[in-house]
């Protein structure tokens, strides 16, 4: 896959580019798609959602089965479902499940490449395809306040927890930008 950002650009609603101030957010979303270090993630001195469980967010806390050894473990994990389904205030006869993917640190599939016997040309080839968000069941996570270092999301390893395991506001490590954002529902979008 390709980043076209330019395809991105037609399907983003005219209310977040039409004001001049706005156009800044274009920009952001082309430096990501450029492979930009920076701007994935809110600072957390200007997040105004540090409490609330959004689409695209970052948690600890999270939890998933091991068929492997048939435990339970946390993880650190991206939030896939709707901010609106998972929202405390919205009453549900049937509640609602927190669908999410697991974010691992970038080393460890380095590690898991290696592991596969790929040479060091090949492994920084697959690197580099996803820091480019070109590679379609990852979404790539650069080093970046909160996160210490390089992180991926596996879209292609979803789990889900009932509602009721929400975890507490501070086990949130972070809300994405909203180019970030944008650009995680375009690989989500491309993926599913």
């Amino acid at each position: 896959m390709t980043l076209d950002i330019d395809a991105i650009r037609l399907q983003i609603p005219y209310y977040l580019t039409s004001d001049p101030k706005q156009k800044a957010f274009l920009s952001e979303l082309e430096a990501l798609g450029a492979g930009a270090s920076r701007g994935y993630i809110t600072p957390p001195q200007y997040d105004e959602f540090i409490e609330e469980l959004l689409q695209g967010d970052g948690w600890t806390g999270l939890q998933i089965y091991s068929f492997n050894d048939s435990n339970v473990r946390p993880v650190r994990g991206l939030i896939l479902s709707n901010s609106c389904d998972v929202a405390a205030e919205n009453q549900r006869t049937l509640p609602m499940k927190i669908i999410f993917v697991p974010i691992v640190k970038l080393a460890a599939i380095q590690a898991r490449f290696e592991k596969a016997g790929l040479s060091p040309d090949q492994i920084a080839a697959k690197t580099s395809a996803i820091r480019s968000q070109s590679v379609t069941n990852i979404f790539y996570l650069p080093a970046e306040v909160p996160l210490e270092e390089e992180y991926v999301a596996l879209l292609d390893d979803t789990h889900s927890i009932p509602s009721s395991f929400i975890p507490k506001a501070t086990d949130k490590l972070f809300t994405m930008t909203m180019a970030g954002f944008y650009l995680f529902l375009f690989k989500i979008s491309i993926h599913f």
